[in-house]
């Protein structure tokens, strides 16, 4: 049983922070708190400072107050200018609310989830880039992405899309029948590039999808796997290494380069990126580093607002919130047959309440350079676009009779307005 001196993980940053913040500029002008693999939190400080009893005084101190999320006294207080890696203790870290003009930065060693916190990737491309996101699965994600890839190649739009639900391929089977399959696919380009030869099968990873005949566009799908990938599990394992050759880099930086070739490759109207659901880095990365708009689908259910609050809270202490926030738009997916408008009223407030909480400013009603927005406001990132539940859709295969043009306008009619909407308006700010 848990005995109430024990610290543990949620209480460890605060009381960091409560002993930081007791010794102040007395200390240092500028703390940084690295906390590691197991959450165990040391300070950083740029040098030892010249109040060696002061410093001992916190080292005991902070040792004392974070148990075992502490180092021992001696080892909770280390300094930038001895070590070997400052570089990147600087580069990664983010900075907490301040108080009192003392600057307090966080570190965060994390084996997954870092991504949610970094920076745009840099891009050389400008066209479009549109990410379908879930923070839950089954919520019809994938036939949406279809849908309105086709839609696009009926307005004569070229049309790229690449299928990066790796563990979930859902894209790729909708698009490309086994016939139209390339060579390879996403995980085929990762573990070649693994070893510094991406370049070998990059000519064999781009497919056509046969749902354009006829239509005044085309549709081009880097599918998550081709008809000569072979072993998937053996491979997909390995697509998510740090390093190119024997270049270390990042897995984003790696995911940017592909998608920058292939852009240069098919020179699109607009790329569609299939994310893969819930709080992997890949979601990460495609929802807030690839300079796309990100579109969030829902279904009304407290599971879903569960899961997007826990996002929602993470990206409240995002240093680039404000630059990513307006990007987003939620999508009320799979709306009921009946009740129809009872069921959106309750999402439309349930999503507010989400951006309300976490991404909207609070603001006076003569305010109106902040980002807030009313209930009602249908330009609102939280207004709901709907797409209607169809008996058709739920053995959706558009790769037997081709997309259903009835069924697609009754469906997702709005969702197309919308989106095309959202596309037309990209860049412009």
């Amino acid at each position: 049983m848990r005995q109430s001196e024990n610290i543990l993980f949620g209480d460890a940053l605060d009381l960091a922070l409560v002993v930081v913040r007791e010794f102040g500029t007395s200390l240092a002008d500028e703390f940084t708190l690295v906390r590691d693999l197991r959450g165990r939190i040391r300070v950083v400080l740029k040098s030892k400072p010249e109040n060696v009893d002061n410093l001992k005084m916190f080292e005991a101190k902070i040792s004392t107050s974070l148990g075992v999320y502490g180092f021992g006294s001696g080892r909770s207080v280390v300094f930038a200018d001895e070590l070997s890696e400052r570089d990147t203790i600087f580069d990664d870290r983010r900075l907490l609310p301040s108080l009192n003009g003392l600057n307090i930065y966080l570190l965060d060693r994390q084996i997954i989830g870092q991504d949610w916190m970094r920076n745009a990737l840099n891009r050389t491309t400008t066209n479009p880039r549109v990410t379908f996101y879930g923070i839950k699965g089954g919520v019809g994600r994938s036939t949406a992405l279809v849908n309105w890839a086709w839609h696009l190649a009926e307005q004569g739009k070229k049309v790229l899309v690449f299928d990066l639900d790796l563990e979930s391929p859902g894209a790729s089977s909708s698009l490309l029948p086994t016939s139209h399959l390339p060579d390879f696919g996403i995980v085929d380009w990762f573990v070649e590039d693994g070893v510094g030869q991406a370049d070998v099968i990059e000519g064999e990873i781009l497919g056509k999808s046969p749902l354009d005949q006829g239509l005044a566009g085309e549709i081009y799908v880097i599918s998550a796997y081709g008809s000569k990938t072979g072993e998937y599990l053996p491979k997909l394992s390995r697509c998510y290494a740090e390093f190119s050759g024997n270049a270390p880099i990042s897995w984003a930086e790696r995911l940017q380069r592909l998608v920058e070739r292939m852009e240069s490759l098919v020179n699109p109207d607009v790329v569609i990126l299939d994310s893969r659901a819930g709080l992997h880095d890949i979601a990460a990365v495609l929802a807030t580093r690839m300079d796309a708009d990100t579109l969030l689908f829902a279904i009304n259910t407290p599971q879903t607002w569960d899961g997007y609050s826990l996002l929602f809270k993470h990206w409240h202490n995002h240093p680039r919130v404000r630059a990513f926030r307006s990007r987003l738009q939620i999508i009320a997916s799979m709306v009921p047959e009946t009740n129809r408008d009872d069921y959106l009223k309750s999402f439309r407030e349930h999503a507010w309440d989400l951006f309300r909480d976490h991404l909207y400013d609070s603001a006076g009603p003569d305010d109106s350079d902040a980002f807030s927005f009313d209930l009602d406001d249908e330009t609102a990132p939280h207004a709901p676009v709907p797409i209607f539940w169809h008996r058709a859709l739920q053995e959706f295969n558009p790769n037997v009779g081709g997309i259903d043009t009835k069924t697609a306008a009754e469906a997702l009619g709005i969702f197309f307005e919308q989106a095309d909407r959202l596309l037309a308006s990209a860049g412009q700010d």
